[in-house]
């Protein structure tokens, strides 16, 4: 069956319109590139593999984003997470950056690709300018990975960014995706986009979200617990659990301030509880708001005008999360682990619907 997005299965995805691509790149200007790593079957030969992992970048805007930072806000769910650069956001507001997602173990060799990509294209860092935030987000692949081979290399960074370009994006098993696991089933990367009227204007707000937590019992689509009664159909025969994350990066160009995107980012909790997700112990989760319009807010939005923004920011995390199942396709990894893809014809079947 051809894997698409959710809402192509005449599911309820909100109120709200998305965007031409129903991706974070309907925000004018942000880009997405993806390096997948795929290599090897069997049993796990440390170092060697079979290697299930990747890496994804995102930039917020084409320009250079060291000179050119963006507002930017965070909320940290579930504080499991090995990830860098949070601190500073928190501090200043600021992201001077572009950003990484990839697995937990290659979260350092990922940043060195990303300095050394920064320190090309910036000669002054380290002579007359301060240095960079580098902003790497992290989840653990290792079910399905030879995690500990870290095989994820510095160029690999410096490739993903290197190959960012606009939507539409490919969602599913795919770069920092290609190894996670989502309710006990195959996740990945997943986006989705709104767009938002407010005085008479029109902004977007665009997610990007890298999934791999959550038991099948917890999960829910559309308000059914169709993960409960695949568990109950399975007689409990699902694959191990390994603590994970879940990795939300969001971007708007609405000109809204650092302390604005802070409370957008704080939204997304919402979006994640209508998947079934309740933040496990040793998931590690969060969320990253970034105003890609620049930092002088020139038409600045009201606090009181902020709730359409909450309600796409909710909307976009659950169908984000549910994209990058409905993308995604089954792997096989080290071990002979399995992760299989959603039954998505016997899901519609226990909502009701029929598979267009």
């Amino acid at each position: 069956m051809e894997r698409r997005s959710a809402r192509s299965y005449g599911l309820w995805m909100g109120e709200l319109l998305p965007g031409l691509h129903n991706d974070i790149t309907d925000v004018p200007g942000v880009l997405v590139g993806h390096v997948s790593l795929i290599k090897g079957y069997g049993p796990l030969i440390p170092s060697m593999g079979p290697v299930r992992t990747g890496i994804t970048a995102i930039r917020p805007h084409p320009g250079n984003i060291y000179r050119e930072p963006c507002w930017a806000g965070i909320h940290v769910i579930n504080g499991f997470g090995k990830s860098l650069g949070i601190p500073y956001i928190q501090e200043t507001g600021l992201l001077n950056s572009p950003i990484l997602l990839t697995n937990t173990l290659s979260v350092y060799d990922a940043a060195q690709g990303m300095l050394t990509y920064l320190l090309q294209e910036n000669p002054e860092i380290g002579h007359d300018a301060r240095t960079p935030n580098l902003v790497v987000f992290e989840c653990d692949d290792s079910y399905l990975n030879d995690i500990r081979g870290r095989h994820v290399k510095p160029w690999d960074g410096i490739l993903a960014l290197n190959r960012v370009a606009t939507g539409p994006i490919v969602q599913g098993g795919v770069g920092a995706g290609v190894g996670m696991s989502l309710f006990q089933l195959k996740g990945g990367i997943g986006s989705a986009s709104r767009m938002v009227p407010v005085n008479d204007k029109e902004y977007r707000v665009g997610m990007l979200a890298l999934t791999n937590f959550g038991q099948l019992e917890d999960m829910l689509i559309n308000g059914v617990p169709v993960g409960l009664m695949m568990k109950r159909m399975n007689h409990d025969e699902i694959l191990c659990q390994v603590p994970g994350s879940l990795i939300l990066v969001g971007v708007t160009n609405a000109p809204l301030s650092r302390r604005q995107l802070d409370m957008l980012a704080a939204r997304a909790p919402l979006g994640l509880g209508r998947t079934g997700g309740i933040s496990r112990m040793g998931s590690g989760e969060f969320c990253l708001m970034v105003n890609n319009n620049g930092l002088e807010l020139k038409n600045s939005i009201s606090d009181w005008e902020l709730d359409p923004f909450f309600k796409a920011v909710v909307e976009i995390t659950a169908e984000s999360i549910w994209n990058s199942m409905f993308y995604a396709t089954s792997m096989e990894g080290r071990d002979g682990h399995v992760r299989e893809a959603l039954p998505i014809e016997e899901v519609l079947c226990w909502m009701g619907l029929n598979s267009p």
